[in-house]
C-alpha cells in the first residue's frame, strides 16, 4: 500500500477540514487585508530592500552558520523542517539567531509519528508547545520529550503568524508581502510534493524567489541548498514573532 505522503513528507492541506484561519483565528494572530502590500508597491519596495540589504537572503548570508539549510535525512518531515526554519529566520531578524530542532517540532506536532503533514500543522506545534534548540532534541525520538524540555520549549513559542488559504492569488500577495517585510513564509507546493521555507525574492517581474530546502546544503536546484521557484504555493503560513527566551 502506498503512503499518503510524498517521500519528503508533504501532505496537501485539506482546506475544507482546515480552512484559512484554522491555525490563527484570534484577533492577535489573524491579520486583515491591510497587512498585505498592494501590488503597485512591490517593485519599489523590493528595490529599496535590495539597496538596504535588508532581505531574507541578506539575513541568511549574515548568519549563514545558523541559517544554512537543514537536513531531514530519510525522514518524511519536510512540513516541520520548513516551519522550524521560518521560525529561525524570525528569531534571527529579532537579533536571536539560533538553530532550532525540527525533530522536536515534528514530534510535538503529531505525537512523534514519523509521517507526513503540512506547514500549518507544525506551526500549531510551535505555537502550542514551542521550539527547542537542536542540542535539546538532536534526533527524532520521543525520549527527548520530557517535562524539562517542554519547559524550555515554552520559552520559544510562535506567538504571531499569518495563516493563508487555498486562494493562490491571495497566497501570491502573502508570499511577496512576507518577503518584503523580511518574513519567511512556509510554502507548501503540490507540484513537487514538498514544503519549504521561503528564503527571499530574486525578482518581482517575473516573480521568482528562493526557498530554503531541507536536504542539506546541496546545489541541486540552486546555491547552498536553495531552490529557485516561480509557482505560487498551494498553502502558506507565515510565523511573524517568536517570544524571546529568558
Amino acid at each position: 500500500m502506498s503512503q499518503p505522503w510524498s517521500p519528503s513528507g508533504y501532505i496537501p492541506r485539506d482546506f475544507q477540514s482546515f480552512p484559512a484561519g484554522t491555525y490563527g483565528s484570534t484577533d492577535d494572530q489573524w491579520y486583515g487585508e491591510d497587512w498585505l502590500y498592494p501590488e503597485s508597491e512591490w517593485e519599489e519596495r523590493f528595490k529599496e530592500q535590495q539597496a538596504l540589504q535588508s532581505g531574507l537572503l541578506h539575513l541568511r548570508e549574515r548568519y549563514y552558520d545558523v541559517l544554512k539549510s537543514l537536513n531531514q535525512t530519510n525522514h518524511p518531515l519536510c512540513w516541520a523542517f520548513s516551519t522550524t526554519k521560518a521560525a529561525m529566520y524570525a528569531m534571527a531578524k529579532m537579533g536571536m539567531p539560533e538553530i532550532l530542532s525540527p525533530w522536536w517540532t515534528a514530534g510535538v506536532s503529531n505525537g512523534w509519528r514519523n509521517q507526513g503533514g503540512w506547514g500549518a500543522q507544525s506551526t500549531k506545534g510551535l505555537a502550542g508547545v514551542g521550539g527547542v534548540l537542536m542540542d535539546a532534541c538532536p534526533d527524532f525520538s520521543s525520549r527527548f520529550d520530557t517535562a524539562e524540555t517542554r519547559a524550555l520549549a515554552g520559552k520559544r513559542r510562535v506567538i504571531e503568524w499569518y495563516d493563508g488559504g487555498d486562494n493562490r492569488e491571495k497566497n501570491r500577495a502573502i508570499l511577496v508581502t512576507s518577503f518584503l517585510r523580511g518574513l519567511a513564509p512556509v510554502c507548501d507546493s503540490n507540484d513537487i510534493g514538498h514544503s519549504m521555507c521561503g528564503a527571499g525574492l530574486i525578482s518581482i517581474n517575473p516573480l521568482v524567489w528562493y526557498e530554503d530546502n531541507s536536504w542539506g546544503a546541496i546545489d541541486q536546484y540552486g546555491p547552498k541548498g536553495l531552490w529557485k521557484r516561480n509557482r505560487i504555493p498551494d498553502g502558506i503560513i507565515v510565523p511573524r514573532v517568536i517570544n524571546p527566551a529568558d
